[in-house]
């Protein structure tokens, strides 16, 4: 499996757990002292706090979300993916942070998402 797989599965695991309003499973792939830079709120740290979030944004239904791995950058046990997310109102981006885990597995340890302002078809 190439880490361009590897980042794919996850990314996919993480729009399925949305789809299904599943906080916990979401957050699961971040790691135990993670952080969270959304848009106007302060640092979200802890996979607790992540989950708290996740769960806060999926209250109102699932969302519908496609995280596309983008460029990767390996160092060690470090992987960054700045990548895209789609969702049916326009298209973001973000850079995340990855640990490569003692077991093997990769985990985030820093997730940071941008808006790329309002979609045409919205404006």
């Amino acid at each position: 499996m190439t880490i361009h797989d590897e980042l794919d599965a996850i990314n996919a695991g993480m729009a399925r757990a949305l789809a299904e309003q599943d906080a916990k499973r979401f957050a699961s792939y971040y790691t135990d002292d993670a952080r969270l830079l959304s848009h106007g709120q302060p640092i979200i740290r802890g996979r607790a706090g992540i989950e708290a979030e996740v769960r806060d944004w999926v209250t109102n239904g699932p969302l519908t979300l496609r995280f596309e791995t983008g460029d990767v950058i390996t160092d060690g046990s470090l992987v960054v993916d700045v990548g895209r997310i789609v969702s049916p109102t326009g298209r973001s981006k973000y850079v995340v942070v990855y640990q490569r885990q003692p077991d093997g597995s990769l985990k985030i340890a820093v997730d940071a998402g941008s808006s790329d302002g309002p979609s045409a078809a919205s404006g």
